[in-house]
């Protein structure tokens, strides 16, 4: 028994090494999300052609956010306005700002001092009063935009939808970089936000960054993107007539076209009007009206390899498996240099495998062990107690009688019955769409599908919600549970009644999207 203890011992030991998870679910979500969310910036010079020409810089900045891996960003409308040279109405606007400008200037004084610094002298009151009356000379070069990545790689980027602020349209519009395997963010459902939901709003504010006058920021923390928390807390109209999310989480300028992510880590608004004077009131352009926007630009939302990649990296440090972390965190490296979580996370990575000691290194690595000790205790137990011999048992009858009988104890039950196989729950099969001829089995646990990278089966379709149907056993059948969808989970025939969850017959057609976007049959065996 003594040799059973020691190998007890050593199971216990052995799976104490497993680290408990290292980051809270909120920090993970927003890890996730950081790499795909991108500081938006608009850079133009203005000439004053006073004496001589003097030209002023201007950089206006914003955030936005990548949803398909090939350079595809959401933003505002009005953090692009000045870029947008198509739109006459926004360059009347640009003409507009840029004399207003001007005219600030000249009721402050600064003109008049800008004119003596190029002449050398003041200005007689004759002098002052024809600058003050002359039609100003101002000239603008063609404003430059672009996109920055949290690695501080720029890209140059167009546009390809645009509308107009809030208050005169709708304030969504649809950039293009020249990028592949780019970072995303998964976009979700707004139809779905209720009041009190928790929200996240991730982006670029001008406050905290060196860009925004913060002298207290280095340069390099420009490209830091800033995550700030709290709730929808009314849904409402805009005067337009569109929908609008109000909520209390904190924005200011800079933040304005950047992602409000949900609980699940789903982008359902766009941050884009606020009280400057009183926190507490602001609001979110829902992403399904960014959503018409994407449609007209003709490119669905899409994952590539660099998301899976990152997820996987974050799972194996929360889990505590540092080598592997290491390796992964080198792949995202690899994928997008110099990006400052994982290069953070890879740094932790290798320190926790440092402190490991050689048996924890050796567990890491080989979790195989761990199985084989419990089997290695299960069968020590069950070969001592089939070894033990039986105790004899004297009775004495009540009379006193010389004989005695002597019985043996009852022998050990034998040992357990082998284990089942597991029991199978079917399998699907693509008949329409993408997916169309491949097979996926259905698991104890389900098959969710959907657009999301969580989902077992992926569909790259705009018809589809991020996770529209989930197939899972339940106590006596397999049944097909739609996960409120945007368009609806049908079973055998698209002219059927939406389902929210029924149970699957052999051969049962499952459709789902909009006109049957995918289809799959069912068998169960």
């Amino acid at each position: 028994m003594k040799k059973v203890s020691i190998l007890l011992a050593m199971v216990l030991v052995l799976s104490s090494c497993a680290s408990a998870p290292k980051l809270t679910p909120d920090q993970k979500r927003t890890l996730e999300a950081k790499p795909g969310v991108v500081l938006v910036s608009v850079e133009y010079t203005v000439t004053w052609n006073l004496v001589k020409p003097l030209e002023i810089p201007h950089r206006e900045t914003g955030t936005g956010f990548i949803y398909r891996p090939d350079g595809y960003i959401i933003t505002n409308g009005h953090v692009v306005e000045d870029a947008h040279l198509k739109d006459s109405e926004a360059m009347d606007d640009f003409r507009k700002m840029v004399l207003s400008e001007f005219e600030e200037a000249l009721k402050a004084g600064i003109i008049f001092q800008i004119v003596e610094q190029q002449i050398g002298r003041k200005l007689t009151d004759k002098e002052r009063e024809i600058v003050a009356t002359s039609k100003p000379n101002i000239s603008v070069s063609d404003p430059s935009l672009t996109v920055w990545m949290s690695n501080s790689k720029s890209y140059t980027a167009k546009i390809l939808q645009w509308d107009n602020p809030i208050g005169k349209g709708k304030d969504v519009s649809i950039l293009k970089i020249a990028g592949t395997d780019l970072p995303t963010v998964r976009l979700g459902d707004s139809e779905k936000v209720s009041v009190q939901d928790p929200v996240v709003v991730i982006g670029y504010p001008g406050l905290a960054s060196r860009w925004g006058q913060n002298t207290l920021i280095s340069s390099e923390s420009n490209f830091e993107p800033t995550a700030t928390n709290g709730h929808i807390s009314a849904i409402k109209k805009s005067n337009i007539d569109t929908p609008l999310l109000q909520s209390d989480a904190a924005i200011t300028h800079g933040n304005s076209g950047g992602p409000v992510f949900n609980a699940a880590g789903e982008v359902i608004g766009i941050a884009t009007a606020g009280a400057q004077s009183t926190q507490g009131f602001n609001y979110f352009v829902p992403i399904n009206t960014a959503m018409e926007f994407v449609r007209q630009a003709g490119a669905p939302q899409a994952v590539g390899s660099f998301d899976p990649m990152w997820n996987n990296a974050l799972d194996l440090y929360d889990q505590g498996k540092c080598k592997a972390a290491i390796a992964e965190f080198d792949n995202v490296l690899h994928m997008m240099p110099g990006l400052p979580d994982a290069k953070n996370y890879r740094n932790l990575a290798a320190k926790c495998w440092d402190e490991k000691n050689g048996l924890q290194k050796f567990m890491e690595t080989s979790e195989w062990v761990v199985y084989a000790a419990g089997g290695i205790v299960v069968l020590a137990i069950l070969a001592l107690m089939l070894r033990r011999k039986p105790d004899a048992v004297v009775r004495v009858p009540a009379g006193g009688a010389a004989t005695v009988r002597i019985e043996a104890p009852p022998i050990p039950a034998a040992l357990p019955p082998r284990a089942t196989q597991p029991e199978s729950y079917g399998s699907i099969q693509g008949t329409g769409g993408a997916l169309s001829g491949k097979t996926f089995k259905v698991t104890k646990e389900g098959l969710l599908i959907g657009r999301s990278s969580k989902c077992q089966v992926i569909l790259q379709d705009d018809t589809i919600s991020g996770e529209h149907a989930w197939i899972v056993p339940t106590d006596n059948e397999v049944v097909v549970i739609d996960r409120g969808s945007a368009n609806g989970t049908y079973v055998n025939s698209i002219d059927s009644p939406k389902v929210s969850k029924i149970g699957l017959r052999n051969g049962d057609r499952i459709y789902l999207g909009k006109k049957g976007t995918a289809v799959f049959t069912y068998f169960n065996s």
